[in-house]
Parts: C-alpha cells; structure tokens; sequence
C-alpha cells in the first residue's frame, strides 16, 4: 500500500509520492549507508515495511522486507527548530519518513509504519509520553497523522523494546526465552522478554530501568540510572573528572570546544584510560540495577545495546558487576552479551512490530 493521496497534516494537504504533488519541507541531504541484513525466514509477499528511531543526534529511517532484511537505510541530523518546538520534531519525522517512502513507492510500497522512541510510549494512548533531549510530543497526535499521511497501520514503541524485538528476530537472543536488552543511549531503557514476548506492562511503560535508583558518590547516595548512565550524562561526569585529570586526551578535545560520547568512546579504543575508566564505571552503575533485574526474574540473557562500539567495553563491567551483586544459583543461568545489531537495530524493529501487529489483529 503507498502513502495515501490528499491526506491532512495539521491542516496542510499532503499528497502521495504516486502523484507527486507534495513537496515536502527543506531539509539537509540525509547520509546513506548500504546495511543489508540477512535472515532465514522467508519473505511471503513484496512490500516494505518502514521503521523511524529517534537517536540522540539524527533521525534514523529505512525500510526493510517482511524478513527484517534492511532495503534502504538512511539518517538526518535533527533541525534547529525541532531540537526545540514540538510541532517541527513531528514535521520533520513526518517529512524523512515521506521521502523514504517516496523512494521505495516503484519497488516494494510501504505497507506499515513504525517508530521507536526515545522514551517511554503509553500503548493505551499511542502517545510519547516521555523523550529524552527532545522537545516532548505528548500533546501531538502523530500517530493519527501518519496514518492519515500514508494510509498505512502505524505502530509507535520506545527504542529498547523495538531493538529487542529486531534482535529476538535476527540477533544474539533468537534462542533465549527470558532476557532483557538494555539500550544506551539518549535514555536507558530495557525491553523484556518473557517466554519469547515483549512485556509492556499495563500501559507500555515497562522498562524505565533508568528510573531505577542506583547507589552513587554523589551526596545523598541515590540517583536515577538515567542520570548516571546516559551518553549526556558519561559526558558530564567526565567533564567533572577533567577538572581533577587533565593528562586525558580528552582535555584537548574540551579546550577546543568539547567532546561527545562518541569521542570518549574513540578515546576508549585509543587507549586513553580515563576514557576507559568512565565507560567502566558506566557499567558498574548500570551492573547495579541489572543484577536486582536478574535476582527478581531469573533471566538466561541480557544483551547489551546502544553505541556498538561502546559495547565491549560496558559489556564486561556489567558483567563483572553483576557477578559480584547477582546471586550465584541466578547468574550461573545468565550470559551478558553485547547486541548483534548495530545502529539500524531499533529502526529494524520498529517495522517489524508495525507488521506483527497488522498480524496479530488478523488473528483476533
């Protein structure tokens, strides 16, 4: 099915890319990148499926076939404005959505629409409820103007649980049962699995593990995972730890201007050891909350998302964390393993949720 001619966005007339009369609004060149994906399951009918992530800096969007192989993959750096109103975030995400769909029309027509969140998203409401570093959408119906724009089912979910459904399909969890996957990034969040199934709880809201208080040096003890673990915040606490440590390469990086968690992630694998030391300690604050997780529901597997090349490094703290923390009889039936997939992981299961739930509706 192909978007949907003469549907209506907040008032304005959006045409479909059958007819081309709607020319969306002026936005920077997104960056390609070829990122196929392979899988077993057979693709039984031609059309693709488009899945939206949020991440910290850019929209990501693509398309993939029934299958979860990606067709086309692409990322745009946020606006100015939608870093800060509401009603342009929506603008643009409606916008690098069309024009995906618009380049796919000839092939395969995109046949459901889903998004992933950074942020927890109440299933009850189909609204964000929460994003992290975004202005929020709460307000906005974007659900119901997508689907008015492609007249197409549309599914809307928190990253965690997007990347978890698309690793459970093609990734390092296809074989496990009960496990959780952790996404860092912008937020923390997890997606759980219980015998095979994404569990949402009563709302959707499942899975705010960065609301989980963890134990820290900071006065009063506690705080929120979130604060403590999300990229924005390994860079605070390394900025803080600069002020005391000015033989990191990292000094250099923030007298010219700063740095980001990509470039103490880089640091990381040069070798700097206060670049290594925060992502470890990362891992020891999130090892917290994850072995209580473990304790409480006997997991076979927790995978680690997020950056994929902060992976080798917060996998192992967490794991040495949580041997220390679990209890033994619980962490001897746990592995902690770094996700396969990488950046295209929560755009992959965006689409595929938008697609298992047409299915699960054909089946009520």
């Amino acid at each position: 099915m192909g978007l949907k001619g003469g549907a209506r966005r907040g008032g304005t007339k959006i045409d479909s890319p059958l007819n081309r009369r709607y020319s969306p609004p002026r936005v920077k060149p997104m960056t390609q990148t070829n990122a196929p994906r392979q899988s077993s399951q057979a693709i039984t009918h031609k059309s693709a499926l488009l899945g939206v992530d949020l991440g910290s800096n850019h929209i990501r969007v693509g398309t993939v076939d029934p299958a979860g192989q990606v067709l086309a993959f692409r990322r745009e750096p946020y606006s100015e404005e939608a870093r800060k109103k509401p009603r342009a975030l929506a603008d643009q995400i409606l916008s690098v959505s069309w024009q995906m769909a618009e380049d796919q029309a000839a092939t395969a027509p995109v046949s459901a629409v889903g998004v992933a969140f950074p942020g927890l998203v109440n299933q009850a409401t189909h609204r964000a409820v929460e994003l992290a570093q975004l202005p929020s959408l709460a307000e906005i119906d974007l659900r119901r103007e997508i689907m008015q724009a492609f007249g197409v089912p549309t599914h809307f979910e928190n990253n965690a649980n997007a990347a978890a459904f698309a690793e459970m399909t093609m990734g390092a969890t296809r074989d496990a049962g009960d496990w959780l996957y952790l996404h860092i990034g912008a937020n923390v969040s997890a997606g759980l699995v219980l015998n095979g199934r994404l569990h949402r709880g009563k709302s959707g809201l499942a899975g705010a593990i960065g609301n989980m208080n963890v134990y820290t040096d900071h006065p009063g003890g506690l705080m929120p995972l979130q604060a403590m673990a999300s990229a924005e915040s390994v860079v605070r606490r390394t900025r803080e730890r600069l002020q005391k440590d000015r033989t990191s390469s990292l000094s250099k990086l923030g007298a010219m201007g700063g740095f980001t968690y990509d470039d103490i992630i880089t640091q990381a694998h040069a070798g700097d050891d206060l670049a290594k030391m925060m992502l470890n300690r990362t891992g020891a604050y999130i090892a917290m909350a994850i072995a209580d997780v473990i304790n409480l529901l006997n997991l076979a597997m927790v995978a680690i998302g997020g950056a994929p090349a902060a992976r080798q490094f917060l996998t192992a703290s967490i794991a040495d964390g949580v041997r220390e923390r679990a209890f033994t009889a619980a962490i001897s039936d746990c592995q902690v393993v770094a996700a396969e997939l990488e950046v295209e992981a929560s755009v992959i299961g965006a689409a595929l949720l938008a697609a298992d739930e047409i299915a699960d509706c054909g089946r009520a």
